[in-house]
């Protein structure tokens, strides 16, 4: 249920509001009522309403300024402006306080609840475009890596998410959520080195496709065959090599980070994978895991410097990422069987 906050300084006209929205059926719930800008700011900031339906003409803080204001705070708040005058002045300051919508009193019944179900669209689809639950990350190293069938499986689990979105019109969310998935797909297609002339036909294809869909299998249907064509555009071997480039440029990162605080998850960003996948993939190419690889090139750049430089221990541990000169040492005498200053004194060991 969405949260609904009344603003009018005339007590009749809140209460023909409140009328006219309890007897819509729309998803909502009316948690007060505010005679002035300022009290509606103070209940704004105690409630979080969704949306706010306030008159423009108020004593005080009117209407304008207390959109401003709660638009500053609260961006995604929905804001529908009522006033009686008809003046494009009067509207042109309601856009730029970013009021979302504008009605003229007397507001017909019909008008006010077209306008509520519009905002309460919007506001379904605010939340369903950042959701971290619709994270298409997976999906993306699928189409770079062309694994139809795990992009296919990863195409699934996101549609069983988008089907328990509620008191949203499926049209609108399908809608948003087949050009979001054609930008990923499209563009980690291309990074994976597919023809650019044939994914932009592919692309103009789809997007006149999508315009027609109006059901999840619909989306299904075409995200699946979107799947096959660009994931088509790759060959065997180039899946083969790029898995090997995305391996070889998270390799390349280590070599120039290595004396940073760096981890898999900072890595894995740089490269656009998921931390399990990279880890994976990191293991089957390089044949060790990443934390290992990590401390080998450390060890290598510090025994550089205790063969090239006067540092002292403790500044070489620092300066080859290690958190201490105790630990540098512990690891250094783990891995190559004697200790950095023995090393430092017969580097031909």
């Amino acid at each position: 249920m969405y949260k609904v906050l009344l603003v009018d300084d005339e007590e009749l006209e809140r209460k023909i509001l409140w009328l006219t929205l309890q007897n819509s059926d729309l998803p909502i719930t009316i948690l007060g009522e505010a005679a002035s800008g300022r009290e509606a700011l103070e209940i704004v900031h105690l409630t979080h309403p969704d949306l706010i339906i306030m008159d423009i003409k108020m004593p005080g803080i009117d209407g304008i300024e207390a959109t401003r204001q709660i638009k500053a705070r609260y961006p995604a708040t929905e804001v529908i402006i009522l006033t009686a005058y008809g003046k494009f002045s009067y509207s042109q300051q309601a856009i730029k306080a970013q009021a979302t919508d504008y009605l003229l009193k007397p507001i017909q019944p019909q008008e006010l609840i077209e306008a509520v179900k519009q905002a309460l669209d919007r506001l379904s689809l605010k939340k369903f475009q950042p959701s971290p639950a619709l994270d298409l990350t997976g999906l993306e190293e699928q189409v770079k890596t062309g694994n139809l069938k795990e992009g296919k499986r990863q195409l699934s689990l996101l549609l069983e998410l988008l089907a328990t979105t509620k008191h949203t019109p499926i049209t609108t969310i399908l809608n948003s959520f087949g050009l979001r998935l054609m930008v990923i797909v499209v563009q980690a297609a291309l990074s994976a080195g597919a023809d650019p002339a044939k994914l932009t036909l592919i692309e103009n294809d789809l997007a006149q496709d999508l315009s027609h869909i109006s059901s999840l299998e619909g989306i299904r249907s075409w995200g699946e065959i979107m799947l096959e064509r660009c994931i088509g555009l790759l060959g065997s071997n180039q899946q083969l090599n790029q898995i090997q480039v995305l391996v070889r440029k998270a390799m390349d990162y280590i070599e120039l980070n290595y004396a940073n605080n760096i981890s898999l998850n900072l890595v894995a960003t740089h490269v656009h994978l998921s931390p399990a996948y990279l880890s994976r993939i990191f293991n089957e190419k390089t044949g060790v895991g990443f934390t290992e690889y990590l401390t080998q090139v450390r060890l290598k750049k510090a025994k550089q410097q205790l063969r090239m430089s006067t540092k002292t221990i403790d500044e070489i541990a620092i300066a080859t990422g290690f958190n201490s000169s105790s630990y540098f040492s512990a690891i250094f005498k783990k891995h190559e069987g004697i200790t950095p200053s023995e090393y430092r004194a017969n580097p031909t060991i």
